[in-house]
């Protein structure tokens, strides 16, 4: 490269997630800040959300971003915005299990517990059981459906092609998996949004 071609290059600011990827898979620090950058606020708003602790949710975000750094070389992802999100949920029921004793979801007091609307005393693991085991209860395509857009972050029209269905029903897979988990799941569905 000529040295005059450098100020044409586009500056880190501008480039795409996928670029960025790129990037940071090579351990460039700026696509790395610039990632921390550009998610920095969003993630934080998620951790604290949910644990109304400043210092805390700083905390669940430090861990994400540099769980991000040291695991660069092997991470998949596809789309950043959305696996940054789920890993932040993720971060913030490893840190609820860390601080609270471990009961299990049918435990009355428990239960009283959780009904608050920031249901942050939920078992997160057992919780997960829960929802993996019901997903594998949903038809085949069904299932499969949503496990591409909720597990991989695949936007419909992916899905569509991945699968070879119109749009249309893959929107239709998606509507029949969550109903049938909402009623399956009718007594914890409101804490589920963590994972969807």
């Amino acid at each position: 490269m000529h040295p005059s071609d450098i100020n044409q290059l586009p500056h880190v600011d501008e480039l795409s997630d996928i670029a960025l990827l790129e990037r940071l898979q090579q351990a460039d620090a700026s696509a790395y800040t610039e990632i921390f950058h550009r998610y920095w606020e969003k993630l934080y708003a998620i951790a604290y959300n949910r644990l109304r602790v400043r210092t805390a949710a700083e905390d669940v975000v430090q861990e994400v971003l540099a769980s991000l750094w040291a695991r660069r070389e092997v991470l998949e992802i596809r789309h950043l915005s959305g696996y940054l999100a789920t890993a932040t949920r993720y971060a913030v029921f490893r840190q609820i299990s860390r601080l609270l004793p471990d009961q299990p979801l049918d435990n009355p007091e428990v239960m009283q517990q959780v009904a608050a609307p920031d249901m942050d005393h939920l078992d997160y693991y057992r919780l997960q059981e829960r929802l993996g085991a019901e997903i594998a209860r949903l038809p085949e395509k069904c299932r499969l459906v949503f496990l591409y857009s909720r597990k991989e972050q695949y936007s419909n029209k992916e899905i569509a092609a991945a699968m070879q269905l119109s749009e249309k029903t893959v929107e239709a897979h998606l509507t029949k998996a969550l109903k049938q988990l909402r009623v399956r799941l009718k007594d914890v569905y409101p804490y589920l949004s963590f994972f969807f």
